[in-house]
């Protein structure tokens, strides 16, 4: 599938040359962005993941597992010299969007490293996301500060990756009155195993 080179350079590394102001507005407009991202990959992914792949994490202390994979995808964008990789995971109360960037590469696959988030040493080639599911809707309430997404290996002809993450994100405003949500939510002890992934390019 083609995805528009103009679509897919709206999110993420571009947050380097012009950071924003973190206040509630700004990051509703970076991250209905990657929601938008996230329902496109989710429409146009197939559901190949089986009983040899996995998903678990550590989310405020309570042990977590996905009940759904939504979509595993590497975006590779020829004109720019450049591709994106995101994970897209959920349970019935919540998801999280995880994507890291790098050159292009001429292997369908991410180069096998630690993608980091540091806000504060204006480090960003990785971007972290959670998302609280609330009567079929969708609340970000939440803007990562810093977190680290690992690819340990990524495989180009079978189409599987491994890794790990963790995250920090801090409590930018509240957008619903269903729950309450915490000041900080923190993924820790973040892993992913033989994740089927699709390739989209431009």
């Amino acid at each position: 599938m083609r995805i528009p080179v103009l679509f897919l350079q709206v999110l993420v590394f571009n947050l380097k040359k012009n950071k924003p102001k973190l206040n509630l507005k700004t990051m509703k407009k970076i991250l209905g962005g990657l929601l938008l991202l996230s329902i496109l990959f989710t429409s146009c992914s197939s559901d190949e993941n089986d009983e040899n792949s996995s998903v678990s994490a550590t989310v405020n202390g309570a042990e977590w597992k996905p009940t759904k994979i939504n979509s595993v995808t590497l975006i590779k964008v020829k004109s720019a010299k450049a591709q994106r990789f995101d994970i897209s995971i959920q349970d019935n109360s919540q998801m999280l969007s995880l994507a890291c960037g790098s050159d292009l590469t001429t292997a369908d696959a991410m180069p096998l490293k630690d993608y980091i988030l540091d806000e504060e040493n204006d480090k960003i080639d990785a971007l972290f996301v959670n998302t609280y599911l609330i009567d079929g809707n969708t609340y970000t309430e939440h803007f990562a500060q810093s977190g680290k997404l690992t690819i340990t290996a990524m495989d180009p002809v079978k189409k599987t990756v491994s890794g790990t993450f963790s995250f920090i994100a801090k409590k930018e405003g509240v957008l619903q009155t269903k729950i309450v949500t915490p000041d900080v939510f923190e993924v820790k002890n973040g892993v992913f195993t033989n994740l089927s992934y699709t390739v989209l390019s431009e």
